[in-house]
């Protein structure tokens, strides 16, 4: 750019020289090609500049205030000796025996009283729903005195629960499950054997859509 303009600016020199002389049809002059001006330096150039003609000693004392201003990285903690092991099978407790799986609750001592009195446990106390209300609110709950052979008891009002015939098919099924859990727990081999071809046999599907109502009383009576 700058050889280009040196070039117009020696014709102009020739042309006005033509002119001089008083030579007609002298052609214009050439336009010189707009150079751009020079960047100013930036402030980092300029602080640099500074710098430079500072002292040693002033040269230490701004790098040492340079220090505290600039942040300091983010160490990342060393991931490589994390275990990746989520879960270790040696360090699972085994789950007790007796317990109902969804709530982790035992079987209430109110039913066992039921039991010890002879008197008759409805499925409805054990569906989840009751065996956790049971255990999360059995000191508010109504107990009546009863004799039985001569014997005083404190039971559970049963009156405080939902009627067994009233239950659905998912209570009736949730139900049944937590009870054989306790004949389990209670009885012996032969009686859970029984207890589970019983209720094995009564919750078939076609049987429990066809005739619900009709097992569900057939269950009281058997117990």
């Amino acid at each position: 750019m700058i050889a280009e303009n040196l070039c117009r600016h020696i014709s102009n020199v020739a042309l006005q020289a033509c002119r001089d002389a008083g030579n007609p049809n002298v052609p214009l002059d050439e336009l010189l090609i707009p150079i751009p001006p020079k960047p100013s330096s930036t402030a980092i150039q300029q602080w640099i500049s500074t710098f430079n003609q500072l002292s040693p000693n002033s040269q230490a004392q701004g790098s040492a205030v340079l220090e505290t201003l600039v942040p300091k990285p983010t160490v990342r903690p060393n991931v490589a000796a994390v275990s990746k092991v989520l879960f270790d099978s040696s360090k699972e407790l085994p789950s007790g025996s007796g317990i109902d799986l969804t709530y982790n609750f035992g079987i209430h001592s109110f039913i066992q009283d039921l039991l010890n009195a002879g008197q008759y446990c409805p499925l409805t106390l054990f569906t989840n729903q009751n065996m956790e209300h049971l255990h999360c609110e059995g000191h508010a709950l109504k107990r009546s005195k009863v004799h039985v052979n001569g014997i005083s008891h404190h039971l559970l009002d049963l009156s405080q629960f939902e009627n067994e015939l009233d239950l659905d098919l998912l209570s009736w099924q949730e139900a049944y499950q937590c009870y054989l859990t306790w004949i389990e727990d209670i009885g012996d081999p032969s009686s859970l054997k029984c207890w589970t071809a019983h209720f094995t046999t009564l919750s078939k599907k076609e049987a429990v859509q066809k005739n619900f109502r009709a097992i569900i009383e057939f269950n009281i009576e058997k117990n």
